[in-house]
């Protein structure tokens, strides 16, 4: 095997490895267990009636939020997960 194969395949896992990095990081945490709501919500509607749009492009300006919440297609709950005590009942 040659030194450039050698190359070649070191650059390509360094590549993979750092998109794997990337790809773990910035995940949406789990809804709070505080308020309450937060363990009943199933909809997209009940997570904007309280999360106003003011208060999420707020965040979005911040990057702190993406601008999926823009989309009605889109679920917060396929980001934000129940905490696991709420799926426990707790």
């Amino acid at each position: 095997m040659k030194p450039r194969d050698l190359i070649f395949i070191l650059i390509l896992a360094t590549v993979v490895g750092g998109l794997y990095y990337l790809s773990t990081k910035n995940k949406a945490r789990p809804l709070p267990a505080n308020p309450p709501e937060h363990l009943t919500s199933t909809t997209r509607g009940q997570c904007l009636s309280c999360h106003l749009p003011e208060k999420m492009a707020a965040l979005e300006i911040e990057h702190k939020h993406p601008g999926k919440w823009r989309d009605e297609r889109v679920s917060c709950l396929l980001c934000h997960t129940q905490p696991k005590t709420a799926a426990r009942g707790n």
